[in-house]
């Protein structure tokens, strides 16, 4: 008997012990931030490489052997430089058959004209009949059209003459030379024949080609200043400009980019064609602006973090969302972005906020939360996962059966053919994809 209310007593106290530890056991604090001002550089950044501004390909009119080629890959020329001398010894010969030709063609013109003064003479005093003084009319046409023909040949036979010997047809830097000494080539009798012997490009000043995601070209603007990094001086920072934004996409693994050049000065010459580098767009500074770390906002299709730390099934939150804001099977809903508060009364609230641009550390908030609001860490809170699960409310215009206010209408609204979204509606930021 005494065994059995010495056990019971135990029992007793376990339990009472157990309820006093569940009693005290309450939620666990997430970890928050305070809503706060401040600026905000926006920056959109994307990798390339160097390349020369129109280089000029080098060809020749003339054929043959090339005998003297005096400039090699890197070396700077200046406009009119001997880059290259062919063989001129076939066009030497034409030439000088066409001089000889255009000396027969002179003489005989000469020989007709003084023919014609002499039959004008015996026709004046009826020695020859007018079909022979018209004959001499003839004679000289013949002499003049033949003059002409042969000195456009000579023409013809002194520009190859000078063909043969390249000068440089602009200022610049040899950046490649296919051919050497010695080869022979073949002229470029269209645009897309004939050997290229070498190509030319002036690199005082160089461009770099980078793709920018179609979500961040509303921050890119022709005229922009950008910042360039290129690997071979981590430590040197290049100023550019963008110089064009090409309108046709290019698509890769699903991705739409856009090809965008920009423009840097190289008067140093240390910027070569090939050279790797990084791109910084000076987009937007936004100044005194309600602003989050970008950690505390998510998407409303991104329920992972809520549904674990509060322990509801993300079936759950989906079914009390608006379908507007979480994407289906067979729907096209455009996901929004939410907070949880840290409500002052206890518990916390998943908002739908409107959201601005970013710089990769903050994001802009336009509406949703005010400056002084607590707003939980998302990521941190993927970590840990409390004994007793905090309470969750959602805000009344998330609610599935919630009437679309206006702001969001003018967030998800499609823009008018030419027109611009509504002011006030800022662009959605990405953090940069790196091809």
């Amino acid at each position: 008997m005494l065994l059995r209310r010495t056990t019971l007593v135990f029992a007793l106290a376990a339990g009472a012990l157990s309820a006093c530890k569940n009693k005290a056991a309450g939620p666990a604090p997430l970890p928050t931030t305070t809503v706060t001002r401040g600026d905000i550089a926006v920056r959109v950044q994307a990798t390339g490489s160097v390349e020369p501004i129109d280089p000029v390909d080098i060809k020749s009119k003339a054929q043959g052997m090339i005998l003297q080629m005096p400039v090699e890959v890197g070396t700077r020329v200046e406009k009119g430089a001997l880059i290259a001398q062919i063989d001129p010894r076939d066009v030497k010969n034409q030439f000088d058959q066409a001089m000889a030709d255009d000396v027969v063609a002179a003489a005989s013109l000469t020989k007709a004209l003084r023919d014609r003064a002499r039959q004008d003479s015996l026709f004046v005093r009826h020695v020859i009949t007018a079909a022979e003084h018209d004959s001499s009319k003839a004679t000289i046409a013949q002499a003049q059209a033949d003059m002409v023909n042969k000195r456009a040949n000579l023409d013809l036979a002194r520009q190859k003459t000078e063909d043969a010997t390249m000068e440089a047809p602009i200022g610049g830097t040899i950046i490649s030379r296919p051919v050497t000494q010695g080869q022979i080539i073949t002229s470029a009798t269209s645009a897309n024949g004939g050997t290229t012997l070498m190509t030319i490009a002036d690199l005082n000043r160089v461009r770099m080609r980078v793709t920018i995601d179609e979500v961040e070209m509303g921050n890119v603007r022709v005229g922009e200043p950008a910042s360039v990094l290129v690997d071979a001086f981590p430590d040197r920072t290049f100023q550019g400009v963008i110089e064009k934004v090409e309108p046709q996409a290019v698509v890769t693994q699903g991705v739409t980019f856009f090809p965008v050049l920009v423009s840097i000065s190289n008067k140093d010459g240390l910027l070569m064609p090939g050279m790797n580098g990084e791109v910084t767009i000076k987009a937007a500074d936004l100044a005194g602006v309600v602003q989050v770390p970008i950690d505390a906002v998510r998407p409303t299709n991104e329920l992972a973090p809520v549904a674990r730390m509060f322990s509801i099934p993300v079936d759950t939150l989906l079914n009390e969302l608006r379908r507007d804001l979480v994407g289906g099977e067979g729907t096209t809903g455009v996901p929004g972005r939410y907070v949880i508060v840290a409500l002052p009364t206890g518990g916390y609230e998943m908002r739908l906020v409107k959201t601005g641009p970013t710089d990769l550390r903050v994001m802009e908030i336009v509406g949703g939360v005010k400056e002084g609001d607590r707003v939980v860490m998302l990521g941190a809170i993927m970590t840990s996962r409390p004994v007793v699960p905090p309470k969750l409310q959602i805000a009344d215009e998330m609610k599935r059966g919630a009437a679309v206010s206006r702001t969001v209408e003018a967030k998800t609204a499609p823009t008018q053919a030419g027109k611009p979204a509504p002011s006030g509606t800022p662009p959605r930021a990405r953090a940069p994809r790196r091809p």
